[in-house]
């Protein structure tokens, strides 16, 4: 289904937003919500998102919990701000500067606004104090507006949940699921702390200056309390081992909490991926989800 744009002003005349028709910009690519971007009759740049189907919006509270903590908080970068939010329409002044990449399907990969062979210092330096503000917003305060939250123990007994019912639903390869109990079973590998994450860190998040220093934050659904280390695991995938100490470095640099074992865990989170593929294919119900999930996680597929 297609956006109106007539449609769309109607809407957003509706909660005395008046945009500017010329200015408007669809984006089709999300599941759940069509996106437009434009500017009000002072310049000003909004982006929009429509909600597809009506089931999508009762989701979108935690976020929006989240999202207003957030900005409570958080003085070295940006979040989006709803200042329209309802069933029909939720509405935000666009953040500074642009995404760090953003996907091209055709190449199946990132087409990057930074020089991924010789990432920028201050890119790690800036990511690294995002992360390290963010980590530290009080969890009691996330607890008050009944978002999830979990202690250290909590988020570890989760993950090996998660690997056991994937491992009864898909099986897991021998050598996958000795270094996964291996990693659970390190008491010095899991961190002390949790604290409130994005969730969802990767390059078409992360927002940008001309200088590469991130600058903001956009899609927050995935924000809960539980292990930190789930925000550093797209820097490892991208930049490898190098990226991730530099990345490492600058967030204890920045007063963020660090653990002898910090960058070891890491990696075996990053070896967990699988977990979360399954259960996407568990949810989603996509065969081909099915057959990758199986292949990550060392098992035959039934295809021939």
């Amino acid at each position: 289904m297609t956006i109106d744009i007539k449609q769309v002003i109607e809407v957003t005349k509706k909660h005395h937003l008046l945009l500017k028709e010329e200015t408007m910009k669809v984006n089709e690519s999300g599941l759940d919500f069509q996106v437009v971007f434009a500017q009000d009759e002072n310049g000003t740049e909004w982006v929009l998102r429509l909600p597809r189907r009506e089931d999508v919006m009762p989701r979108t509270k935690a976020e929006k919990k989240a999202l207003d903590l957030v900005n409570q908080y958080a003085d070295s970068f940006q979040s989006p701000n709803w200042i329209i939010y309802t069933n029909e329409l939720i509405a935000y002044r666009k953040l500074e500067g642009v995404p760090a990449g953003t996907i091209d399907h055709n190449i199946g990969n990132y087409v990057w606004e930074i020089n991924v062979n010789n990432v920028p210092e201050s890119f790690h330096q800036s990511l690294g104090r995002v992360l390290a503000e963010l980590h530290s917003i009080p969890s009691d305060k996330a607890r008050e507006l009944d978002l999830i939250v979990q202690t250290p123990e909590e988020a570890r007994t989760s993950m090996k949940q998660r690997m056991l019912k994937v491992k009864e639903t898909f099986g897991v390869g021998d050598d996958l699921w000795h270094r996964w109990q291996a990693w659970l079973n390190d008491d010095d590998m899991w961190p002390k702390k949790t604290g409130l994450i994005h969730g969802d860190v990767h390059a078409g998040h992360m927002m940008i200056d001309k200088d590469a220093n991130v600058t903001g934050l956009i899609d927050w659904t995935e924000a809960k309390v539980t292990d930190i280390s789930n925000d550093f695991v797209f820097n490892y995938k991208a930049f490898g081992e190098e990226g991730l100490d530099a990345l490492i470095l600058a967030y204890k640099e920045a007063g963020g909490y660090y653990w002898p074992k910090m960058k070891e865990h890491i990696i075996e989170l990053d070896a967990a991926y699988s977990v979360s593929l399954a259960e996407f294919a568990l949810v989603s119900g996509l065969e081909e989800y099915e057959q990758m999930a199986k292949e990550a996680l060392g098992v035959k597929n039934d295809r021939g």
